[in-house]
């Protein structure tokens, strides 16, 4: 993985950590519908009916994932044992120009330490988006293709992933997400980025 550091000083990357269903990938798309641009992240795991390749992810099988790795072009990595088998997950440096572009990604806390090792903690701001357990398992439900047993799976990998002190080791800013709507939460990160960069 890589570990150069970025020397890009005038836009950032805004990174979005939180545990499932709570709620980073819809802020995502508020920020890129306001001007971010996504950072599409590499996966293995199948494509779901609503979503196009190169868009929610660059879907690869595991021979192109691991040449990726192998060649150093990943910042990132990880794996997930789900129940439909081993799926791998990362995040590559090409097309990032910080001299051109405030980026948004959607990372755990450890993904989230490698982009600030590869591009600089004064180009990363790291939002950790929180909601209780209740509201994340009725949004992954509304999402479509729910199974309790992966559901379970993923909520005992959040645990680990998104411990207090893995969290705050890397967050800038701690986002509530529930009861209240998208626009004052997006509006507020988007304040929280303001005050930031000055």
């Amino acid at each position: 993985m890589g570990q150069k550091k970025y020397i890009g000083k005038q836009h950032k990357i805004i990174i979005l950590i939180g545990e499932s269903g709570s709620g980073k990938d819809t802020i995502c798309n508020e920020l890129v519908k306001n001007g971010y641009h996504r950072i599409v992240t590499h996966t293995t795991r199948p494509m779901r009916d609503n979503e196009t390749d190169g868009v929610e992810y660059h879907f690869d099988d595991i021979d192109n994932f691991m040449e990726l790795v192998r060649n150093n072009s990943i910042i990132e990595y990880r794996t997930y044992d789900t129940v439909f088998g081993r799926w791998y997950y990362g995040s590559c440096a090409e097309n990032i120009n910080l001299n051109k572009h405030d980026y948004v990604i959607v990372l755990t806390p450890e993904g989230a330490n490698s982009f600030i090792k590869y591009f600089g903690a004064e180009n990363c701001i790291v939002f950790y988006i929180y909601a209780p357990l209740y509201l994340r398992k009725k949004r992954a439900k509304e999402r479509g293709n729910f199974k309790i047993d992966e559901w379970e799976r993923r909520c005992i990998t959040d645990k680990e992933d998104f411990s207090e002190e893995k969290v705050f080791a890397v967050a800038t800013f701690k986002i509530n997400n529930y009861n209240r709507t998208l626009t004052d939460v997006v509006k507020t990160i988007e304040k929280d980025i303001a005050i930031w960069k000055k």
